[in-house]
């Protein structure tokens, strides 16, 4: 009988880490580390402590080339598993090479990544007899959640008296820096984010744009102040994807492929590859897009005719390779950009190697160029979720749809006021109107959109909306800016009020169908309403923030 180590590596505080600043380039430095840390650097100690099957790294991109070599038959010092969805799983022949390794490869995330937390457990079992899929599984499941429910998180040294702080952190400061041609004193944790930008950016170039667009200067924006065009907008969006019930998907796949030690092994790796190469394709053609998308406007090189291009695309993945996204760009971009992104992720034609396309959700959160950066995350991280709530409504109504749903939400954090979406909209989005005797509760919002076409009687989709934007944007609305500033009021009041409002201006509207017509749903172009939600509202208070991509509909 032969007996192995399972290792597994887990982060800890991933979000406060990369996102607990203002600062681009700090926020574009901590990923790419975290990146580094747990792909590259395991990869490397692996080398170092013995044979791997590991066969060859490229730093450029953080990814590796494995070689046929088996722990169990060509007895290799170690095997990598998987990494991917936050987690590395190794395979080690002993306990005390995987011991080794741990304190070599956790005292140099000492020195090159301080501030990061990681969590690694070992457990061992017997090839012959025991199942490793159940095996990783409760050292994931029970080992690692033991460890992180008992995590105490360590207090760092505050310095004397005679130290001064740095200015983002308020821990001890290690050196000066420039920044805005001010000096700054910066603590170790921030410099090494900092140090670590240049590759970060190298590796999203390197991984996402062509010979011909790097020789052409392209490239992304590293500073917030450089999204948007002068004088005309200071709105960034800042965006979540998320897959749906990709745990429990991976851990029924696991569980079907786990009887045999050597398939279980293969059909995972397989999964966290195919779920890479999705996301990086995703990327990819988002990035394609917008530059199909750039025309010459007015002397300007500009994107969908509204958003200014010079070289640097105003869209910046902060964090990717797995079905969890989230990046900034343009707030005039986030809809159809994220939409984009969201559709190509998910798409019928991009199965993952079980067989079935990804579902997922995204929350975009668009907000002021100096919002505080972690609440406009923890905004989108909410509007994910309540993408999710009404992803498992329709599943909860039609179960043969679970797992082939996607959606999408949204706001627009025009003040400062940081509170939870629910509260938002239960205050600024639902209002009453009197019908007879009756007092009627409605919804202004329409959101959260399932992706694509409506189904059956539910007609709040991403298509629909598309339409009703159009319908503002063409050429019945043209010039009538005004009205529709009023009709956005008048929708405040109820169906009854609209009505009114069209009869008022019946002259210089649309005469048809004035207002978008909703299919199956008639007098929705009348009132602007379907039941107790308003058709018109969102997609008015999105027409600033609504920029047509290539390929898109207009």
């Amino acid at each position: 009988m032969t007996e192995f180590t399972v290792t597994v590596i887990d982060t800890v505080g991933i979000q406060d880490y990369i996102f607990g600043s203002n600062n681009l380039k700090q926020n574009v430095g901590a990923s790419g580390l975290v990146n580094f840390v747990t792909h590259e650097m395991v990869y490397e100690e692996l080398k170092k402590i013995g044979t791997t099957n590991i066969e060859n790294t490229n730093p450029d991109l953080n990814s590796r080339i494995l070689n046929s070599k088996s722990i169990e038959k060509d007895g290799v010092d170690s095997e990598l598993v998987y990494s991917g969805g936050g987690n590395t799983v190794i395979l080690f022949k002993s306990l005390d090479i995987a011991k080794k390794f741990t304190r070599e490869y956790t005292k140099k995330v000492l020195l090159k990544a301080p501030g990061l937390q990681l969590i690694i457990a070992h457990n061992n079992f017997i090839w012959d007899k025991e199942n490793l899929e159940k095996t990783v599984r409760e050292t994931l499941h029970k080992k690692i959640t033991h460890k992180k429910y008992n995590y105490i998180h360590s207090s760092p040294l505050l310095g004397i008296g005679v130290n001064a702080s740095c200015q983002y952190t308020g821990l001890p400061a290690s050196e000066t820096r420039k920044d805005d041609r001010k000096e700054i004193r910066v603590s170790r944790e921030i410099s090494t984010k900092l140090d670590f930008f240049r590759s970060s950016n190298d590796r999203l170039r390197n991984k996402f744009l062509n010979k011909d667009e790097k020789d052409l200067g392209i490239g992304f924006v590293y500073d917030f102040n450089e999204i948007g065009s002068k004088n005309e907008s200071s709105y960034i969006a800042v965006v979540h994807i998320d897959g749906n019930g990709m745990g429990k998907r991976i851990l029924e796949y696991s569980k079907r492929h786990g009887k045999d030690n050597r398939e279980y092994i293969n059909s995972i790796r397989a999964l966290s590859d195919s779920i890479e190469e999705t996301s990086s394709k995703a990327i990819r053609t988002a990035i394609v897009r917008l530059l199909e998308s750039q025309k010459d406007e007015d002397g300007k090189c500009k994107i969908g005719g509204v958003v200014e291009f010079q070289n640097k695309l105003p869209f910046r993945p902060i964090v990717f390779g797995g079905d969890d996204i989230t990046f900034v760009c343009d707030g005039r971009l986030g809809l159809t950009l994220s939409e984009l992104l969201l559709r190509q992720l998910t798409s019928d034609d991009k199965k993952l190697s079980d067989g079935h396309p990804i579902s997922a959700r995204a929350g975009i959160a668009i907000v002021k160029t100096h919002y505080p950066f972690y609440q406009a995350l923890k905004l989108a991280n909410n509007l994910a979720e309540s993408a999710k709530s009404y992803i498992m409504e329709i599943e909860k109504i039609s179960p043969s749809e679970e797992g082939k749903i996607s959606a999408l939400d949204w706001h627009f954090a025009s003040g400062g006021v940081i509170e939870s979406i629910e509260n938002i909209r239960k205050r600024e989005y639902k209002i009453k109107w009197k019908e007879g005797s009756s007092e009627v509760c409605g919804n202004l919002n329409m959101r959260p959109l399932r992706l694509g076409e409506s189904v059956g009687i539910d007609w709040r989709s991403w298509n629909t909306f598309e339409e009703i934007i159009s319908k503002f944007k063409g050429e019945e609305w043209e010039g009538k800016h005004n009205k529709i500033m009023r009709l956005r009021e008048t929708l405040r009041n109820g169906p009854h009020e609209v009505e009114k409002f069209l009869k008022i201006y019946n002259d210089s509207l649309p005469k048809e169908h004035p207002l978008p017509k909703i299919k199956n749903n008639e007098g929705s172009d009348k009132t602007g309403w379907v039941d107790n939600t308003c058709t018109c509202f969102d997609a008015i208070e999105a027409l600033d923030f609504f920029v047509w991509l290539e390929g898109g509909r207009k």
